[in-house]
């Protein structure tokens, strides 16, 4: 009884964590704030789905997949978000620096 309420628990706070994810896109003031939010969805959710799985079937092949495909996820929002993140950084803005002339 205790894992089941255990595992309805953590399912709950993957679909809470998903979707104050994709409400986050919508309170994010620009691009760069968004970077982040594929790392939040992975990690919160995905971690929650995991532990769910691991108490519900134990060590599987089933459970083991979900794993792998977890670490995947964290590890391709990551490396995309700090890529994005230094190319933005990057980009010249051409409104914001004035130009001064050379007479």
């Amino acid at each position: 009884m205790s894992d089941s309420l255990t595992i309805d628990a953590l399912l709950g706070l993957g679909i809470v964590a998903a979707w104050l994810g994709c409400l986050g896109f919508f309170k994010s003031g620009n691009a760069l704030d968004q970077i982040n939010r594929p790392i939040f969805l992975a990690s919160t959710t995905g971690t929650a789905l995991v532990l769910a799985g691991l108490l519900y079937e134990g060590l599987t092949v089933r459970v083991g997949k979900l794993v792998l495909l977890e670490a995947v996820l964290l590890v391709s929002a990551i490396v995309m978000s700090k890529g994005l993140r230094n190319a933005g950084r990057r980009m010249p803005r051409p409104l914001a620096v004035p130009i001064r002339r050379r007479d």
